[in-house]
């Protein structure tokens, strides 16, 4: 089977877009189309040669018996009628014998006189007959008499008696009923009376190998006429049913082994068989042999067309003058030639019936279907309307014709399908063709549903795509496993590239027969992240005009810092690279160049996030304050839209306000709220003018912007931002609604406790809501008890002791500092001036960059005083002094 599905690496790295529908590769082949049980098969046999009924040699048996003078038992019309009488027929029974009943009754159906059998048969059987030693014959005749008379039902019942449970006549009898079953075509009974025979004469094994090839039942025929040799070797026209039925089995070989066997009935199909096993030149002994028709024009046309010769093929067709001969020859050049037809010899056939005529429109219409062109496909299936046994296989194909041109049709096709077929292999086929388009359109939780049993190659790499986009890795490796194609090994290689795996990934892709360009696209990848720039360079090196490898391979040396590197492979390339060219100049510090490439771009008309995003933030590398407001005012007249562009224009405002410019980044925030209405970042951007607004006092304004957010149903973004607005005007206000943000947000707790150490004034309270942090957030919680300590008075810092001790055993550098300042501070309020001033030395000497160093320096100052160290104090004044510079 050859592969069905092309897959395409996306950098980086996944699977690229499936954008096109895929038809596995088997779904055109000669087998399938042979296979088609619409198919009409050659056979123009009629196994109809006479074997004697057992049944027929009776009559004529006892007819020639009784015209020879075999009646001297009696002479009158009735044995008992000449000693009629009481005194007669006391003498019946001494001088007439039972064989004179049985002759008067055999007499009786032998001259075609029926009622009399049955009259004779009622008055005499139980007193004269039954018992005797012609019981079974009487009960015979008495049996071809009620058929005769059409008792059917009451005569088969007696025959079939005697034919299973008889001991003398069951041949007979047997061979009556398969006459009488023959006669009416019951080949369904048949099969079952005779199948139960202990014995079979060669009458009955007749009846019975023409019944099973009327049912079709060849495999059950063959095994019947093998079990029998005994009556088919005396006679070798039984082999007509054998020969028959090996040719529908598509046993050809043994139709050939008995063709010295065959008879003008099977002579065709040993021609045929001939014909199927490519050996024209024998074939052609057996056609020449066999009598002008219209089978004998049909296989010289299959000879024709086993030998390629269209033209007298085309002849021959022109001389059958009936469908089923154009229909045998069409199969035949289909099953044969199929997908390498003609349309030019398809167009000869010319069908009298418009049912047949859609045979050839169905296969004209797969043939396109196979050529790729679905649209000439589509306008042959569509026409294909009279005949019932194709429609529904049509809309399979009209599936797979319009999946390229019409999914949703495509989708009818296939539902339509599966709805009506019983055929289990295109089902699989027509959900697959549905999971696809699932996948393409956004749903590959259907496609999966669609796939769950069907175990195919196809179906399980469909599957190791998806669980790939998933970033599912070991179920996507689960269904690639095992998979020979190419595109599994291409995931599985994917999979472990993914998975860090780089060297056992390129061990995979060494095991792709065909090497892809994502195949290489891969190997390079690998060799990237395996630091082998050498290696990668090689594989490089082969696609030196692939975008999408050059943008990988320069992102690789970009990022190791190989800015030089990059320049160079770019330089007879800049415009196509400029962005990353602009970016290494920036790397390397040359930001005046890297500015002035920037500029080029955009003026250029390449607006990107990339461009603008790179000039303003070299402006403010560049601390060019007034550049980068000129370059934000010029973002908003940009009239193109692009990728991240409400991004960049929230970024810039965030940027604005880090340089104070408030004006500024209201211009962009109303362009932002102008102009994104729905940008994934409108709640970031309200916060952000909320805190303008706020730092600004617009309150009123910062107020209107929650109620926004509230009508928008962004209640928790709204209520902070109320929060923010209340917080410096009514902070009572503020406080509350932080307080219930901890207590019913999830998004917002963590900010909410944050701001609840900001707003309270009680020390309890800050070091409660401090606490929440304790084991959560070491920043949050130092910088929060920073807080908490200095709202404590003298005595409340006494009972903190503890608190301070647990901070310095703590080690943490964030509260060292603080824990040493504090307990300085305690110590120097209870004139323990010397362990005061150890802890602030230590607070001042050992964290220099923090704020209580200065504060640290300035309490030793006074316990110098204290101590009476006046002279160490200017030392320390002038370090302070220092300090606050």
């Amino acid at each position: 089977m050859k592969n069905f599905l092309t897959l395409f690496l996306l950098f980086f790295i996944s699977i690229s877009a499936y954008a096109e529908v895929k038809v596995p590769g088997f779904a055109f082949t000669g087998k399938e189309i042979s296979d088609f049980n619409i198919r009409p098969s050659f056979k123009n046999v009629s196994v109809s040669f006479s074997v004697q009924s057992n049944f027929d040699t009776y009559l004529k048996q006892e007819s020639f018996r009784l015209k020879a003078g075999e009646t001297k038992d009696y002479k009158g019309e009735d044995p008992g009628d000449i000693y009629s009488g009481g005194f007669g027929t006391s003498l019946s029974s001494v001088f007439v014998g039972d064989k004179a009943y049985r002759n008067n009754i055999v007499k009786a159906f032998v001259g075609n006189k029926y009622l009399d059998v049955i009259q004779s048969y009622d008055k005499y059987f139980e007193k004269k007959i039954k018992g005797t030693d012609f019981e079974e014959e009487v009960r015979l005749v008495y049996s071809f008499a009620l058929m005769q008379t059409g008792s059917i039902s009451k005569s088969l019942a007696i025959l079939k008696d005697i034919a299973n449970n008889g001991k003398y006549f069951k041949v007979v009898a047997s061979d009556r009923v398969a006459q009488y079953m023959m006669s009416i075509k019951g080949f369904e009974e048949l099969d079952i009376f005779i199948g139960g025979l202990d014995r079979q004469t060669p009458y009955t094994l007749y009846a019975w190998l023409y019944a099973l090839l009327a049912l079709d039942r060849h495999e059950r025929l063959v095994k019947t006429f093998d079990s029998h040799p005994v009556i088919t070797s005396k006679d070798t026209r039984f082999y007509d049913f054998y020969i028959t039925a090996r040719y529908a089995q598509g046993g050809f070989e043994d139709v050939i082994n008995n063709a010295d066997k065959s008879t003008d009935n099977t002579i065709g199909l040993v021609a045929d068989a001939y014909l199927a096993k490519g050996d024209r030149i024998k074939a052609e002994e057996y056609i020449e042999n066999m009598p002008e028709s219209s089978s004998k024009t049909v296989l010289k046309g299959k000879s024709a067309i086993l030998e390629g010769d269209l033209i007298q093929a085309g002849e021959l067709l022109s001389e059958l003058t009936s469908d089923e001969g154009r229909l045998n020859l069409f199969y035949y050049y289909i099953g044969k030639s199929f997908p390498s037809l003609s349309i030019d010899f398809l167009s000869q056939f010319n069908f009298e019936s418009r049912i047949n005529a859609d045979y050839l429109k169905f296969y004209t219409g797969i043939f396109y279907l196979t050529k790729g062109d679905n649209r000439k496909s589509i306008k042959f299936l569509d026409s294909v309307i009279f005949n019932s046994d194709l429609t529904e296989t049509a809309y399979y194909y009209r599936g797979l014709a319009y999946a390229q041109i019409d999914r949703k049709r495509s989708e009818r096709y296939f539902l339509k399908y599966i709805e009506n077929s019983q055929d289990e292999e295109k089902i699989t086929v027509s959900r697959f063709m549905l999971a696809q388009m699932a996948y393409i359109g956004g749903s590959p939780d259907d496609a999966l549903m669609l796939t769950t049993t069907c175990d195919k190659d196809f179906c399980k790499l469909l599957r190791a795509r998806i669980f790939l986009d998933k970033n599912k890795y070991e179920m996507a490796w689960a269904n690639a496993e095992g998979v020979p194609w190419d595109d599994a090994g291409l995931i599985r290689a994917t999979v472990l590239f993914h998975k860090k795996y780089y060297e056992a990934a390129l061990k995979q892709i060494s095991l792709i027969k065909t090497k892809s360009r994502d195949a290489d696209f891969l190997t390079m990848l690998c060799w990237l992240k395996l630091d082998k720039t050498y290696e990668a360079e090689t594989v490089f090196n082969k696609y030196k005009d692939d975008v999408e490898f050059v943008k990988t391979y320069l992102e690789h040396l970009f990022l190791n810092g190989q800015y030089r590197e990059v320049l160079k492979l770019t330089e007879q390339r800049k415009g196509d690279f400029a962005i990353i060219r602009a970016k290494s100049l920036f790397s390397m510090g040359k930001l005046v160049d890297a500015a002035n490439l920037y500029e080029l771009i955009i003026k250029n008309g390449q607006h990107s996030f990339e461009a603008w995003n790179g000039l303003s933030s070299t402006y403010i590398a560049m601390n060019e304050e007034e550049k980068f407001a000129e370059t934000a005012r010029r973002i908003t007249n940009v009239k193109e839209n692009f990728d991240k562009k409400d991004f960049l224009v929230y970024q810039t405002a965030v940027q604005a306000l880090d340089f104070k410019k408030t004006k500024l980044a209201t211009v962009l925030l109303n362009y932002f709220f102008d102009t994104f209405l729905r940008s994934a970042y409108k709640n970031d951007a309200y916060l952000l003018r909320g805190k303008l607004f706020r730092d600004t006092g617009r309150v009123k304004q910062c107020l209107n912007d929650a109620e926004i957010m509230l009508s928008e149903g962004r209640s928790e973004d709204a209520l902070f931002l109320k929060g923010e607005c209340l917080q410096s005007t009514k902070p009572k206000e503020a406080l509350k609604i932080f307080k219930e943000m901890t207590e019913s947000s999830g998004r917002f707790r963590d900010l909410g406790y944050s701001k609840l150490i900001e707003l309270y004034t009680k020390p309890s309270d800050i070091l409660k809501a401090v606490n929440y942090f304790k084991d959560k957030d070491t920043v949050r919680y130092y910088s929060g008890l920073d807080i908490y300590l200095e709202k404590l008075n003298a005595k409340q810092l006494e009972n903190s002791r503890a608190l301070l001790d647990e901070m310095i055993n703590k080690r943490n550098p964030a509260g060292l500092a603080a824990a040493y300042y504090y307990l300085g501070v305690i110590n120097f309020n209870n004139k323990k001036y010397e362990t005061a001033g150890i802890m602030f030395m230590k607070s001042h000497y050992l964290f220099t960059t923090s704020k209580y160093s200065a504060k640290s320096l300035m309490m030793t100052i006074e316990v110098y005083k204290k101590l009476g160290r006046d002279k160490d104090i200017p030392i320390l004044e002038t370090k302070l002094k220092a300090m606050k510079r």
